[in-house]
């Protein structure tokens, strides 16, 4: 099976680190091939971001004469171009947003998200409406990344998401909590976390659901 994965952002070492995820996580199963945005932004931090990297997504895919691959995940957690993508390709179309919210909905009652950027909250407010899972949500923490350079500082950004972690235990008790972002791809494997709650890794959400999606295509 062949999984192609598109990373929204024009930051080149952030689909290196997620590439490199995605073929530990998935295994000799799959065939993973990483392409990075031609245009757009190093980080995916506002709708108008989100729109123009949503153009590059779709522009790529478009371009193939013909799918090479058994289904496409969207690694961005904005799921820019979501729908026209699925609307444009013939095999499934994952995105990392969407597939986390059907995990932790799996997981536990009520979920929280933990992502990077100040406009990102209600950015995803509008996207678990349209999921219809918004009052299952109890709330989204943004994490600031603005003054580091991702993935090479890594354990700063860790030492941060973790205190969002801590906080939203204590202040929401929620059943699970998903740590979305591009940037913050595998860090829920390091994170610490009481019993009663789950770590949803946004990224490893939507490589899962895209191998069931392949594997249930195949029958």
């Amino acid at each position: 099976m062949r999984l192609l994965m598109l990373n929204g952002n024009t930051n080149t070492a952030m689909t290196d680190a997620m590439a490199s995820r995605a073929r530990a996580f998935l295994g000799s199963a799959v065939e993973v091939h990483a392409e990075t945005a031609e245009q757009g932004v190093a980080y995916i931090a506002s709708r108008r971001d989100c729109a123009l990297a949503g153009a590059a997504l779709v522009a790529s895919l478009e371009r193939r004469s013909r799918i090479e691959h058994d289904a496409v995940l969207l690694a961005c957690f904005g799921e820019p171009g979501l729908a026209a993508a699925r609307e444009a390709c013939p095999v499934p179309v994952t995105g990392m947003l969407e597939a986390s919210v059907l995990s932790a909905l799996q997981l536990g009652e009520r979920f929280s998200i933990v992502t990077p950027g100040r406009r990102w909250p209600r950015m995803i407010e509008d996207i678990l409406h349209e999921l219809g899972a918004s009052r299952r949500c109890l709330g989204i923490s943004a994490v600031n990344i603005d003054d580091l350079a991702l993935p090479a500082q890594r354990d700063q950004a860790r030492t941060r998401v973790q205190s969002a972690v801590a906080d939203q235990q204590a202040r929401l008790a929620p059943d699970a909590i998903i740590v979305g972002g591009a940037a913050f791809a595998g860090l829920a494997a390091d994170l610490a976390v009481g019993p009663d709650c789950r770590l949803v890794d946004s990224l490893d959400a939507g490589l899962a659901q895209s191998l069931a999606l392949m594997r249930l295509a195949r029958g």
